[in-house]
């Protein structure tokens, strides 16, 4: 099993088309096409942004003497190649070159855009931070989906990007989407389950009827900006309070249903947005959003007041990392339900990270469960200093769990090869693929399964497949 016949797409940061993981042996591409968001110009069909570059532009690019004049189409961070490259790489100069999991898969990459100005400054993102936004991830989905149906091939889905916005529950248009997918025939979706267990990112709180449960926030120096949001579910509705490092106290603020509430600390720069939903259309629950510009540094209080209850829960999420400063964070967070949209939702499968050299859980491997209760990540696989391509030539190592994601998507090529093209299992999808790899995962001896750091075991195609 190699990946013959099956495709492998990814929403990403776009591809080093040049690299020779990504050639035939005769110097032509094994990328079937491109759509990068970023360059205007030759938009998809059915799509109004960005270029498509096929199979064929990519072949007459790698002829040229300067390949970028005729596909344009770079990856500047490299995590869209190295994901690639892990997944589906194939050095045919070398009898001894890299391979990746799935060296002879097809592969489609689309190039997400930048988030636009209005959102990076909504959502107060630090500068230079990598930021997309969910349309364009659904779009490209859409676009992997309609390449392989135009090919009749099937198709793995990998996505390694994620945020923290939302009520973890699977309820996010996104995951929606996803949850429907995941009956479709021929198509494998795999989600990496983010890197924020240990970002100190998430609190978990319980509150009485006219009760009230103080949270503490350090902001860190030089922190600009940041929101964080706030989850209840339906039978519970909440309000809240909060006090600044110099003292400076906003009293329980009215719960005004979809309306801006701002608030101006007289004796710091610091401005306050906060704004209840409730209901929220998605989920029903209750959704808080506060919003703080230009903080100032050190330990922030928010205070929670119970003023309907029937269990009390509830959840706070700050900005993944990346989108603001480290220091930034709970002083008592809680590591679990740390995985990350789209990955809340029951049927994709989802993976977190362990260290192939020890076979230790790496530390910042999102945890379940969701919100309402579901087991995640479904599996764990290599995510620890994993060695693939970086843009230019050469390589590089990763930690993190879109590369255990990228694994697990080259093992689910190799399952649909299995399935569909040597014709053992005509009718793959993945639900079906997820119940196959998490009945065949490796587990640990003395721990209990499913559990929420690592799902239902360690990724062991091999056995999966002599399981079915």
């Amino acid at each position: 099993l190699r990946g013959t016949g099956i495709l492998i797409g990814f929403v990403d940061t776009g591809i080093d088309y040049t690299n020779t993981l990504f050639q035939n042996a005769d110097g032509t591409t094994r990328i079937v096409s491109i759509w990068d968001q970023t360059i205007p110009g030759n938009p998809p069909e059915r799509y109004g942004y960005g270029s498509e570059y096929s199979e064929a532009d990519i072949n007459e690019a790698l002829q040229a003497a300067n390949p970028y004049s005729v596909v344009p189409s770079r990856d500047v961070i490299g995590h869209g190649t190295f994901l690639a490259g892990i997944a589906a790489g194939n050095d045919q100069t070398n009898p001894a070159g890299f391979v990746g999991g799935a060296p002879d898969a097809g592969i489609i990459m689309v190039k997400l855009r930048e988030a636009s100005e209005r959102v990076r400054n909504y959502y107060l993102i630090e500068e230079g931070a990598a930021a997309y936004q969910s349309n364009d991830l659904l779009t490209g989905i859409n676009y992997l989906i309609g390449v392989a149906f135009e090919r009749n091939q099937p198709l793995v889905i990998c996505i390694g990007v994620g945020n923290n916005f939302g009520a973890h529950n699977g309820s996010d248009i996104t995951e929606v989407f996803l949850e429907q997918l995941s009956v479709a025939p021929n198509i494998i979706n795999v989600i990496a389950a983010g890197n924020e267990a240990s970002s100190g990112h998430h609190y978990r709180g319980a509150v009485a009827l006219g009760g009230s449960e103080a949270i503490e926030i350090n902001v860190g120096e030089n922190e600009f900006g940041f929101i964080m949001f706030l989850w209840a579910a339906s039978v519970n509705r909440l309000s809240i309070s909060i006090k600044s490092p110099l003292g400076q106290v906003i009293e329980r603020i009215p719960i005004i249903s979809q309306q801006n509430q701002v608030y101006r600390f007289n004796l710091e720069k610091t401005i306050l947005t906060v704004r209840y939903i409730y209901p929220d259309p998605l989920s029903g629950s209750e959704e808080i959003v506060i919003r703080l510009e230009f903080p100032t540094p050190g330990i922030w209080t928010l205070t929670v007041y119970g003023e309907t209850v029937v269990d009390g829960i509830f959840h706070i999420w700050l900005p993944r990392r990346g989108f603001i400063q480290d220091t930034t964070r709970f002083l008592r967070p809680d590591p679990d339900t740390t995985v990350q949209i789209p990955g809340t939702q029951t049927f994709s499968i989802v993976v977190g990270a362990y260290d192939y050299v020890d076979d230790s859980v790496y530390v910042a491997s999102g945890r379940g469960p969701t919100t309402n209760g579901v087991i995640k990540p479904d599996i764990i696989a290599p995510g620890v200093n994993v060695v693939g391509p970086s843009p230019g030539g050469g390589f590089t190592t990763y930690v993190g769990t879109s590369t255990a994601a990228a694994i697990t998507a080259s093992a689910c090529a190799l399952l649909l090869q299995w399935a569909i093209v040597d014709g053992n299992f005509p009718e793959m999808n993945t639900r079906i693929a997820r119940g196959i790899l998490i009945k065949g995962a490796r587990r640990q001896r003395g721990v209990n399964y499913p559990n929420n750091i690592e799902g239902y075991g360690r990724l062991d195609l091999q056995n999966s497949i002599a399981n079915v």
